[in-house]
């Protein structure tokens, strides 16, 4: 558990150090240029679940989403394998490389048989695809193949497309890391530039993110801290998570407007087995059972509530001079 507590301490310093954020980006690319960026893509199981459902209810040609694109564009390259459809890549930050997406395209083409099995689509051309895309020169390349439009803006809580207009979102472990207080603007504008057949599919991750650097920490060892201690040692700048179990996102979507038309838990009796073995769970959260904390991550399938995009509108019309 030494290394669990030292990455967060020394994250939590340069989080305070002027100069701090620079610092930490350049460490995390030499990191990631030393290989941290393959072993992060050790699987792509999580990402199956999402990209099979977005594959089944997006038409040909629809307007997708990729909320929180990240490093690598994980889920939205897994879908451009499946099909013709126009992506939008949203982030705060831009944080992809072309080494970044390269990496993961070469991990697609080790994996093309089991990803063309699990995504119901021919193995050859999945392959064919993934080579034609690292043949290009530069990530302007690789997007205008894809039909990618890199979305980077932190103004969370607007629309960055026009409202109404995009049949499906995806997210792969992203909401998690959003300050609750973030998190009912930014869903409200999700959902206004949702059509109103429109859907979203969010993976919520509930492990101990900082569980990532060391293999001896308990995947939810996290539960043990209250919110004040976690705060205090854990909270930075670079590596937020906002702690929050299954049964507090439901209250958040439908304070959105967004009603859940279907739910999915990853429990495994690896997962109770780490629960059980914590020493002391914090009273935030003992209050829930042990087979929800055991949950892994968490698929909620949205869509807008009705008469919450014709409640806004008829707000708005009052307001019109």
């Amino acid at each position: 558990m030494f290394a669990y507590y030292l990455w967060a301490a020394g994250e939590k310093s340069l989080s305070l150090l002027p100069g701090g954020a620079f610092l930490y980006k350049g460490l995390s690319r030499i990191v990631n240029a030393n290989g941290r960026s393959m072993r992060r893509l050790g699987s792509c199981a999580s990402s199956y679940r999402l990209v099979s459902t977005a594959k089944r209810l997006t038409p040909a040609g629809g307007v997708v989403v990729d909320v929180g694109t990240g490093w690598h564009h994980h889920d939205a390259l897994l879908l451009y394998l499946c099909g013709d459809y126009r992506t939008y890549l949203f982030d705060i930050e831009d944080k992809a490389t072309l080494e970044y997406i390269q990496v993961y395209l070469r991990h697609l083409l080790l994996k093309a048989d089991e990803i063309a099995r699990e995504l119901e689509i021919d193995a050859e051309q999945a392959r064919q695809k993934l080579r034609m895309l690292l043949a290009l020169r530069s990530r302007a390349e690789i997007y205008r193949a894809c039909n990618f439009t890199l979305c980077i803006t932190q103004q969370v809580d607007r629309p960055f497309l026009p409202e109404g207009s995009v049949d499906f979102m995806i997210s792969n472990c992203v909401l998690s890391h959003i300050p609750p207080a973030m998190l009912r603007p930014e869903l409200i504008a999700l959902r206004r530039m949702l059509k109103p057949t429109g859907m979203m599919y969010m993976l919520i991750g509930h492990d101990d993110h900082w569980s990532f650097h060391d293999a001896s920490a308990n995947v939810f060892n996290y539960y043990r801290f209250s919110d004040r201690f976690y705060r205090l040692l854990f909270d930075t700048r670079f590596e937020y998570q906002n702690r929050m179990v299954k049964s507090e996102w439901s209250p958040v979507f439908k304070d959105a407007g967004l009603e859940v038309v279907t739910y999915w838990g990853k429990v495994s009796d690896d997962t109770r087995e780490q629960i059980r073995a914590l020493p002391h769970i914090d009273k935030r959260f003992a209050r829930y059972s042990l087979e929800e904390l055991a949950t892994r991550h968490s698929y909620f399938l949205l869509r807008p509530e009705p008469g919450s995009l014709r409640g806004e509108a008829a707000a708005g019309a009052m307001q019109a001079p």
